[in-house]
């Protein structure tokens, strides 16, 4: 919470003291965008790892596919034989 000024003050004192609050203000306000730019980098990475899972969990779905393709001409192809027994 900012800090309420006397007027009773000379104006000198004010002013120095209006500057050491715009000071503080300024650090805090630097950390918050310093935190925000870290948390900004830990989104990117974690949303860089996500696509990477995304898309090896595709590469697998797509391996399962064709997996299941194959076993399936291949009980075909054990039906046909069996029929001609």
């Amino acid at each position: 919470m900012a800090e309420i000024l006397p007027l009773t003050r000379n104006p000198q004192d004010r002013l120095q003291a209006a500057l050491r609050l715009l000071a503080v203000a300024q650090d805090e306000q630097r950390e918050a965008l310093n935190e925000f730019r870290e948390s900004l980098y830990e989104l990117r990475d974690t949303a860089a790892r996500l696509q990477d899972s995304v898309h090896g969990w595709h590469r697998n779905v797509a391996a399962t596919g064709r997996d299941l393709q194959a076993t399936r001409r291949t009980v075909r192809d054990l039906e046909a034989a069996a029929a001609r027994l």
